[in-house]
């Protein structure tokens, strides 16, 4: 099974968004203000994952569309490129070839029957230095303002292909919502956070 790797939230202003979130939940960010031709995003460091502020000038997922809130839900192909397209093959699942730059290649999924969009991301980087980096600051922020503990599970409000369920940890309910335990045992929803995703702690 595939392990989620950040969730992908469409916006105007990528800095303006990201410093918000991060000044009301007290976390750090997982990498700095980036700008490229085709898009501009930063990332907020969530512990077990991250969450990125992202503004499109050329999409790579559902093309010739805007999008704005919760898009797209990024997979790790822990395993070659090579290897994670045959097991796709293998569960029949569709995809094609998403953005291909030095840092990483993405691969859209399914995604004329999903929303958010699924894609894998093959980063062609060692990362273990960089997800250190993020653990420890994550700890030593403690969780934030809001004391969150380990990613639980990610729940969309669409019905997807059993053989997705499969490979990919997503479920169905009656929102978009990503649940983190809470380190303290105190129970928190966020709903008026991020367009189109609740964060519920507890």
């Amino acid at each position: 099974m595939f392990e989620i790797d950040h969730l992908m939230i469409e916006v105007g202003d990528p800095l303006k968004v990201a410093n918000n979130v991060a000044q009301r939940l007290g976390l750090p960010f997982a990498w700095p203000l980036m700008k490229k031709d085709e898009y501009t995003s930063i990332g907020v460091n969530f512990g077990d994952i991250n969450i990125e502020f992202i503004n499109f000038r050329v999409r790579f997922g559902i093309e010739g569309t805007a999008f704005r809130g919760f898009s797209g839900i990024a997979f790790k192909a822990a395993d070659s490129l090579e290897e994670s397209i045959k097991r796709l093959n293998a569960s029949e699942i569709s995809y094609r070839i998403g953005e291909e730059c030095q840092a990483h290649t993405t691969l859209p999924i399914e995604e004329h029957q999903v929303f958010p969009t699924v894609f894998l991301v093959k980063y062609h980087f060692d990362t273990s230095g960089w997800i250190e980096r993020l653990k420890n600051e994550f700890a030593e922020c403690s969780g934030g303002k809001f004391h969150i503990g380990r990613f639980k599970s990610l729940s969309i409000k669409q019905r997807t292909p059993a053989n997705l369920t499969d490979e990919f940890q997503i479920s169905v309910g009656d929102k978009n919502q990503i649940f983190f335990e809470s380190r303290t045992g105190e129970n928190a929803v966020i709903s008026d956070l991020i367009d189109n995703l609740e964060i519920v702690i507890a």
